[in-house]
């Protein structure tokens, strides 16, 4: 068997690729943009080969010939960067997250393989209706980053009904473990610097992440099992509310900074519109969120595929920090 990993050499696909070059039973491709393994230079390794390759052009994949028991791990997405690009985000993200995911399945169709895992985003859901969410909440994104995501799942469902695939869909809380930043950047700043830190809203509800390492083994566990079709939520379990999880953190750091509670409604309105400036620090998919509970039901994974996290929140958080600090 061959494990394809789309969009393989980002934070997700190097942790999947640690994780079965450890195992030592299988060939490896990664695949990626030029830009991403400018940034991140391909390791040498028995049994990995790299190939660039851009997934929203035609024919980028067809030098990549498939058996078919092999798997292919659709982890390609754009990242939420706020105000980049400043304007045409729907467009930004459709371009992998849609035209990427068509070119994935025709180059599948043609070469008849029908085995995929593909990754989602618990941001499909937009705001929470239950409380933690289930697979079967319904989706209304805030943002154009879900909103790709919807669409990419609406195809991939196309491809089901139709039974040209098999297709196990992951919808992961925010992932997070060492050398992953985003908008922890601006978290870890204020932490060094012993610097105040507000919170949007008093802290009082769930936020919710899964560890990196946890989704490379489901991502793996889908593979081993034959990709089977369902949707999956992946979260942490025993997540304290975002007041006690930044206090222990703090706490930990060593840092002076203290927390400051602050009116959501008032902040969200400041933030929505600097976005309409387009020099918002958050995303509206970031800070719309940000005094809701999150939380995930991870009750399907468990039972569905044997899947349960091994790292939890506190861990995860203080992990990432000894990363950016270079512990």
């Amino acid at each position: 068997m061959k494990h394809v990993l789309i969009g393989g050499n980002g934070f997700l696909g190097q942790e999947t690729k640690r994780q079965l070059v450890a195992r030592g039973d299988c060939d490896i491709t990664v695949v990626d943009m030029a830009e991403s393994f400018a940034r991140f230079p391909p390791e040498p390794m028995d049994r990995v080969s790299y190939v660039t390759a851009d997934i929203s052009k035609p024919g980028a994949l067809d030098g990549i010939s498939l058996a078919p028991d092999d798997v292919i791990h659709h982890l390609a997405t754009k990242l939420i960067i706020p105000n980049a690009p400043r304007f045409k985000r729907d467009a930004f993200f459709r371009i992998c997250a849609v035209d990427g995911t068509r070119k994935i399945l025709a180059w599948m169709k043609q070469q008849a393989n029908h085995n995929l895992v593909f990754w989602s985003t618990d941001m499909v859901y937009g705001p929470a209706l239950t409380i933690p969410r289930p697979e079967d909440h319904p989706r209304h994104p805030y943002g154009p980053y879900g909103r790709s995501k919807v669409a990419a799942e609406d195809i991939i469902a196309v491809a089901l009904k139709a039974g040209d695939i098999t297709c196990t869909t992951f919808r992961p809380r925010l992932i997070l473990g060492p050398g992953r930043l985003g908008i922890f950047e601006v978290l870890f700043k204020l932490i060094d610097r012993g610097w105040p830190v507000p919170l949007i809203g008093p802290g009082t509800t769930r936020f919710q992440f899964v560890a990196v390492s946890d989704c490379a083994r489901a991502t793996i566990m889908a593979a081993d099992q034959g990709c089977p079709t369902g949707t999956y939520n992946l979260g942490s379990e025993n997540s304290p509310i975002v007041y006690d999880l930044m206090r222990n953190f703090i706490a930990q750091s060593g840092s002076k900074s203290r927390l400051i509670r602050t009116p959501a409604p008032l902040v969200k309105a400041v933030l929505r519109f600097l976005n309409l400036l387009k020099i918002s620090p958050m995303d509206p998919e970031q800070f719309e969120i940000a005094d809701q509970e999150v939380s995930l039901d991870i009750s399907a994974a468990k039972q569905g595929l044997g899947w349960s996290p091994q790292k939890d929140d506190s861990d995860l958080l203080l992990a990432a920090y000894q990363s950016y600090k270079g512990g």
